[in-house]
């Protein structure tokens, strides 16, 4: 179980990369999951289960998660399309594992046919991701080594634990070579006000922000912007139509953004803004409190909000 675990959600990972970019939580998920895989990975942060190692949200993933992933996308499943059994979709399959593992949560016995259920889909698995091999290692150049199918250390598969640091040799199976390359509920959220004691201004921001440019300092720009992220979103609740955004807008003229952009998957930046912009241009114009939350759930500027705070984690801030 451990191993289909571990492997389906660095293929689906991959998958989903490939088909939505870094962000894919943004657009690659069913409406939902996004907040559900946060609220998930927030309770492991909160016991500091991973000595503060960044865990991608994939980790926290469980089997019934990774079927609507999916069947949400149709891209995504044709990528996995090479490791589906014969007899069933793979979704399906992995409805099918989760009902085993909720089982074996609720610490219910097994009976001979949940054991030879299991062995049955682990052993269809194993047999499709071997094919997957074998047909890769005949086109592979001969210098190049086949990989093999190793079963992974013990790890919980509870889907409030992520497994993402577990390595195995599946992981060779590129979701590239799996089929033809394809072209590129509103959470609640805590917005924390920015400290007061010794902030800086905004063009003091702003200065420090062009210094950390200059001398190539990302994290540091990163972490100017953070709180500057953090003051517009505070502003935009509080319905302060006057809060500007000096050290994004300098980010984009500088050049800075555009070079930085798809390195550092920091699309979530540029959503954020031109939300918060919208929504102080609608009051200005005499949006009234209903209104603007309408606009905000519209846009699900929380869930940017969210994809904000796991692009910075991303980041180590």
């Amino acid at each position: 179980m451990a191993e289909i675990l571990v492997t389906v959600r660095r293929i689906v990972h991959r998958g989903l990369e490939k088909v939505f970019g870094k962000t894919w939580y943004l657009d690659g998920c069913p409406p939902g999951l996004f907040e559900r895989l946060v609220e998930r990975k927030e309770n492991e942060i909160a016991i500091n289960r991973f000595d503060d190692e960044y865990q991608e949200l994939i980790s926290f993933a469980s089997f019934d998660d990774l079927a609507e992933i999916i069947d949400f996308s149709e891209d995504v499943a044709k990528l996995l399309a090479a490791i589906a059994p014969k007899s069933t979709s793979i979704a399906d399959r992995l409805r099918k594992i989760e009902a085993l593992r909720l089982k074996l949560a609720a610490t219910a016995p097994f009976d001979d046919t949940d054991i030879d259920n299991l062995l049955e889909y682990h052993q269809d698995f194993r047999e499709a991701l071997a094919r997957r091999i074998k047909k890769l290692d005949d086109t592979a150049p001969a210098h190049v080594p086949a990989p093999t199918v190793d079963k992974p250390a013990t790890v919980d598969i509870s889907p409030g634990h992520g497994v993402g640091s577990q390595e195995t040799a599946v992981d060779e199976l590129r979701v590239e070579d799996v089929a033809p390359s394809l072209e590129h509920t509103t959470a609640v959220v805590e917005v924390e006000p920015p400290a007061s004691n010794g902030q800086m201004d905004d063009s003091e921001e702003v200065l420090a922000a062009e210094r950390a440019v200059v001398s190539g300092d990302d994290v540091e720009v990163l972490r100017i912007i953070h709180r500057e992220v953090m003051s517009v979103a505070e502003a935009v609740y509080q319905r302060d139509v006057d809060r500007t955004h000096p050290v994004w807008e300098m980010l984009r003229t500088s050049g800075w953004y555009d070079l930085k952009k798809a390195e550092m998957a920091l699309a979530p930046l540029e959503d954020f803004f031109s939300a918060a912009d919208e929504a102080q241009n609608r009051q200005r114009s005499g949006a009234d409190l209903d209104e603007l939350k309408t606009y905000l759930e519209e846009t699900e500027f929380s869930k940017l909000l969210l994809s904000l705070r796991e692009m910075f984690l991303r980041h180590k801030l």
